[in-house]
Order: C-alpha cells, then sequence, then structure tokens
C-alpha cells in the first residue's frame, strides 16, 4: 500500500513541473527535466495534464471487479439473520450450498461490513460475584446460631432450578445497528418462577403468623 507521504512526494514534484513550465514559458521540456534531474516524459506528461484537466492528480481506477454478484450479497445478508450461521464460515458454506458461489471468509466479512453490519458477543455475566458469594456465606454462619437469626417465622419451600441459559461460551452474531439491541446477554443468572412462588408463600406466612 502506498502511503500518504510518498504520495505527497509525488504530487509536490508534478506541480514542481507545472510551476516551472509557467514562469519559464520560454524553456522547454527537456531543460526544465534537465533543471529537476527527472525524465523528458514526466515534464511533458503532467504539464499537459495540468492545461487539459486543470490538476495533477491520479485518475481513478476501476480496480477488480467485485467477484460476489448481487444476488451473492443478498444472499449473505439474509444468511446472516439465521439463528444456525453465526460467523463468516458459516455464511460462507450456506451460500455455496444454496448458490453454488465459492466466497471466503474474508469475502463474507467484506461484505457485511460494507452493509454496516458488525460482528458481536453477547457480554458473559457471572452467576454470582465474589462479593454476592462472601455475602452469602456470611449469612449462612449467621444462621447457624439461633439467638442471631430466628426460624420460627420462616416457611421453607421445595423448588425445582432449571437452567435457562446456554452454557459455555456464548457464539456471536452478525448485528445492524437497529438490532445490536435484541442481542442480550447470555450466561446471566436469572430468577426462576418457583423462587418467585416461594418468595410470595413465605410473605404470605408472616402476614399470617403476625398477631
Amino acid at each position: 500500500m502506498v502511503s500518504k507521504k510518498s504520495t505527497q512526494r509525488r504530487h509536490n514534484r508534478r506541480l514542481e513541473a507545472v510551476h516551472l513550465c509557467q514562469h519559464s514559458p520560454s524553456s522547454s521540456f527537456s531543460a526544465i527535466a534537465k533543471q529537476m534531474g527527472c525524465r523528458h516524459g514526466f515534464v511533458k506528461r503532467w504539464v499537459t495534464r495540468h492545461q487539459q484537466l486543470g490538476h495533477v492528480r491520479d485518475s481513478p481506477r476501476s480496480g477488480r471487479p467485485h467477484k460476489a454478484t448481487a444476488a451473492a450479497v443478498q444472499h449473505v445478508l439474509m444468511a446472516a439473520q439465521l439463528p444456525e450461521c453465526t460467523s463468516a464460515a458459516d455464511i460462507a458454506a450456506r451460500t455455496k450450498q444454496d448458490l453454488e458461489v465459492q466466497l471466503s471468509r474474508s469475502s463474507v466479512t467484506r461484505i457485511l461490513k460494507r452493509k454496516g453490519m458488525q460482528h458481536l458477543s453477547p457480554k458473559v455475566v457471572p452467576l454470582l460475584t465474589a462479593m454476592q458469594k462472601a455475602a452469602r456465606i456470611k449469612f449462612a454462619r449467621a444462621a447457624l446460631r439461633t439467638e442471631v437469626v430466628s426460624w420460627r417465622r420462616v416457611l421453607i419451600t421445595d423448588s425445582k432450578y432449571f437452567k435457562l441459559y446456554a452454557m459455555g461460551k456464548p457464539a456471536g452474531r452478525w448485528c445492524t445497528p437497529a438490532s445490536r439491541g435484541a442481542l442480550g446477554p447470555r450466561g446471566q443468572q436469572t430468577v426462576p418462577a418457583s423462587w418467585k412462588m416461594g418468595r410470595q408463600l413465605a410473605a404470605a406466612a408472616r402476614q399470617c403468623s403476625t398477631p
């Protein structure tokens, strides 16, 4: 890749040739080239372009044509919304299966980023922090002493705990700025309905036992 400094130096060199030609109209291209220490064709090319176009910038280049067609780009965008396509490799494999078009992972990534999409991973939240664990251990040790905690007005119920979240490292998804908020955190602890019911029963028992 050409750096900005080298591009600026070439541009200044071209302007120098145009400047010398304008201020020395009697001088030939060969004389200006000898003064600048460059070739005769360099001075002639950029002075002529400045007279025709009014600048010495490089002409725009078309570049290599895109390998992905409009249908392939549309299919990549639709595949990115599927739950089973979480990575660029999955989207490339799905495109090859449906359209028989071979796209690399880097090509899929460039297509999605060109359309304003970004690959995000859900934030993994620990079930219990170190502070919460220490607080529960402190409560359990204090609860062993009946003079500190009275269990006469406590209703103990049994409940079933269901893990409603995905285990392990959550998979990322391709998201647009509009759908970024729909990617909620996974791995975060949720309170089961049985726990809520147990707290409601405990509150009702306390109200009934209150004189």
